[in-house]
């Protein structure tokens, strides 16, 4: 079914480059703040008129001014009106002036995306050259559920582009992070950086990193569950954690010693704890029942005391010479 428009007897121009290049990058509060302007093209419109007429936050509205000034859409006003925009043109022209992105800086020399500059019309520019770079932006909007920040864009395409990660990988990696419901994009990032450094580079090694994450998440997710911790664990406590889950502790046993702990010095303490499995382990306790059999057992040493050997003649003197000296002064005592 075919559409026509009804321009109500007045109609505004929209830059053929919003809708070439910057539609996809750009989110609603970004696109109601454009039409705004545009629709105000014979003033200059600042935040503050934006903000108040969308009824959004003047950070928003700021936001989303940056983001189409970087684009060439639209461009500041003079020195008489400072914070006001009005609608750039040519738009072509303006963006045909922008440098190429570079995406060949050898790895190692930057450490994170915060330190490569591109602006909407350099992703925009790129999304134009390749096509795996669409499919990444749409497969990764849908696995987070949002329009993509241009934060998120520049990340992603500084982690598929500059670490060279496949963008099969990041969408995997993405995964993770909304499953453990942990995502932000500086965290994949982090996690990229990590297994670039460590050669994480192919399906099937990034897959078994998945699984290795993922089952260390659960470990510590029952353990923070069972202790009643509101909080992530400390440096220390999680490598407590980390050293139970790798000897293979299973849950149960760490519920009991960490009972023990609340019994004993009433709190978890996860020394004291470790120091339970521990000796468990030395004695060769592999279940629940195991430890509170070796609990219930009386502790000896297994060992028959020594007879004492008997005293030599000096010996005896002398205790004789104790004892009567210790009598004469009972005699003299007058309490007795």
């Amino acid at each position: 079914m075919g559409f026509q428009i009804n321009y109500g007897g007045f109609a505004f121009a929209v830059p053929g480059d919003v809708v070439d290049h910057y539609i996809r990058l750009a989110d609603g509060d970004k696109l109601k703040v454009l039409l705004f302007v545009l629709r105000h093209a014979s003033e200059q419109v600042t935040a503050d008129a934006a903000a108040e007429y969308l009824h959004m936050d003047k950070s928003q509205a700021e936001e989303a001014l940056q983001f189409w000034e970087q684009a060439d859409v639209l461009r500041t006003g003079g020195m008489q009106n400072a914070g006001a925009f009005a609608f750039a043109v040519p738009v072509q022209e303006a963006a045909a002036e922008k440098p190429a992105p570079v995406t060949d800086s050898p790895i190692g020399t930057q450490r994170s995306s915060k330190e490569v500059k591109l602006d909407p019309s350099e992703i925009a520019a790129e999304l134009a050259r390749s096509t795996d770079l669409n499919e990444l932006f749409t497969l990764a909007e849908k696995t987070v559920g949002h329009t993509l920040t241009h934060m998120e864009q520049r990340s992603l395409l500084w982690m598929n582009q500059y670490l060279n990660i496949p963008g099969e990988i990041l969408i995997m990696l993405l995964n993770y992070c909304v499953s453990i419901e942990k995502y932000s994009i500086s965290y994949a990032e982090a996690i990229a950086v990590r297994w670039m450094e460590q050669g994480i580079m192919t399906l099937e090694n990034a897959e078994a990193e998945i699984r290795r994450m993922t089952a260390e998440h659960t470990f510590t997710s029952e353990i923070r569950k069972l202790f009643e911790l509101k909080r992530s664990p400390t440096t220390k406590q999680k490598s407590y954690i980390d050293l139970w889950q790798k000897a293979g502790y299973s849950m149960e046993l760490i519920k009991y010693a960490y009972e023990i702990s609340v019994e004993n010095i009433e709190k978890a303490d996860f020394k004291y704890i470790n120091t339970i499995l521990q000796s468990w382990a030395e004695n060769g306790v592999k279940d629940l029942a195991g430890a509170q059999k070796l609990r219930e057992t009386p502790r000896s040493s297994g060992k028959s005391p020594k007879p004492a050997a008997p005293a030599s003649q000096e010996e005896l003197d002398k205790m004789n010479k104790y004892l009567s000296l210790v009598n004469r002064f009972k005699e003299d005592d007058p309490n007795e």
